[in-house]
Parts: C-alpha cells; sequence; structure tokens
C-alpha cells in the first residue's frame, strides 16, 4: 500500500512517495524487476486519526495525536477551505490526477457523496475516462438506492450509470468485507502469459 508516508520511522508524510512503486527484484540478469501485484494507492482526503502535524509543518502517523495536533477535516462549516492546506490539497491533487489516468479503478469507502467538490470530479471521470472502473462500498447501498434511505444527486446518477452498463458498481459491505472479498491477486509468469494468449486465440477457456 502506498499512502504518501515515508518507510522509515517516524513516518512522514511526502507526495513523492505516490510515485514510488513496489517491484519484485529480478533473480536474473534482467534490470527491470516485475511491479509486485495487488499494490494499492491510497488517498484519505480529510486526513487519518492517526496523522498529527508536527511544528515544522512536517505530518506524521502518530498512534494517538492530541486534538490539537491532529490532522484531520472534521464535518464542520469550513470544511471545504481546510482541503485548501497541505496535505489535504496534494491529496486532492493526486486525487484528481489520477482520476484521468488509463486503466484506474477507483474504490470508494467511507464516503457519502456530500462533499461537491470531491463527488464532481468522481462523476466527470466516469462520464469522460472510459478507462475508469468505480466501485462504490457502503454497508447501506442496499437500502439508499431502494429508496429506504435518502438518496442525494450523486447517488441517484450513479446508481443511473450503473444500471445503463456504466463501469460503475456498487457493492453493499462495510470495509471490512470488503476487504476479504478481494482476491489474492498473483501475476502471471511469461509461459502463463503464452499459454493464456494461445488458448484466447484458439477460441478456448
Amino acid at each position: 500500500m502506498l499512502d504518501g508516508f515515508s518507510f522509515t520511522q517516524p513516518r512522514q508524510f511526502d507526495p513523492r512517495f505516490f510515485l514510488y512503486d513496489i517491484v519484485r527484484r529480478p533473480t536474473t540478469g534482467d534490470e527491470v524487476g516485475t511491479p509486485l501485484e495487488g499494490v494499492f494507492h491510497i488517498y484519505k482526503l480529510h486526513g487519518s486519526v492517526n496523522w498529527s502535524r508536527k511544528a515544522e509543518n512536517e505530518i506524521e502517523v502518530e498512534p494517538e495525536p492530541t486534538p490539537d495536533s491532529a490532522c484531520l477535516i472534521y464535518p464542520a462549516k469550513g470544511k471545504y477551505q481546510q482541503s485548501y492546506v497541505q496535505p489535504h490539497l496534494e491529496l486532492v491533487s493526486q486525487y484528481f490526477s489520477v482520476l484521468r489516468e488509463p486503466n484506474t479503478c477507483l474504490i470508494v469507502t467511507g464516503f457519502g457523496f456530500n462533499d461537491d467538490h470531491l463527488s464532481e470530479p468522481i462523476l466527470a471521470a466516469v462520464r469522460t475516462n472510459p478507462h475508469l472502473r468505480l466501485i462504490i462500498v457502503n454497508p447501506s447501498s442496499d437500502d439508499i438506492t431502494a429508496g429506504r434511505k435518502e438518496k442525494n444527486k450523486y447517488w441517484e446518477t450513479l446508481f443511473s450509470l450503473a444500471k445503463q452498463g456504466e463501469d460503475v458498481w456498487l457493492i453493499n459491505a462495510n470495509f471490512g468485507d470488503f476487504a476479504e472479498m478481494i482476491p489474492d491477486l498473483k501475476s502471471l509468469t511469461p509461459a502463463q502469459r503464452l499459454t493464456r494468449d494461445i488458448k484466447l486465440m484458439a477460441g478456448t477457456k
């Protein structure tokens, strides 16, 4: 998982870590490693309960930061303005950028689509990026889409796009249950890829 923090202690926020990748070191003479499968980029746009803002304005991972040092955007008046303070500004910028990337899967969890400045880019990306797959994980998805719970305009539009066949998926689960659903992805060896391609060309499974 890449979350924008260093791999050394204390873990400090540096957006350059989002540009890194985790690779498997080659055992042959090849110079290029194989990207490790199952690596996620995680963007906590509103901060995290274990982020602490230090005096030097550095952000560090800390088990129990004090309320004064906690690096969080609380659901209160002015939270939109707080999005333009680091590290939130950098995280939102990274978030906007990745929505335009090809072959991207965006998993949205713990978000009710009540913030226009975060919801609008998702909706725009679904409509304009044909390579984007959107997975929305919410334990109330079934109730919201069935009308048993109030839904906002974004839920209505995304549900409509999903029914029209767009690559939008609504999953009724909490994060823990969803994590158990994610398969253990393993990359294919060159021989396995060749076998797969031959089967595809031959029209066999």
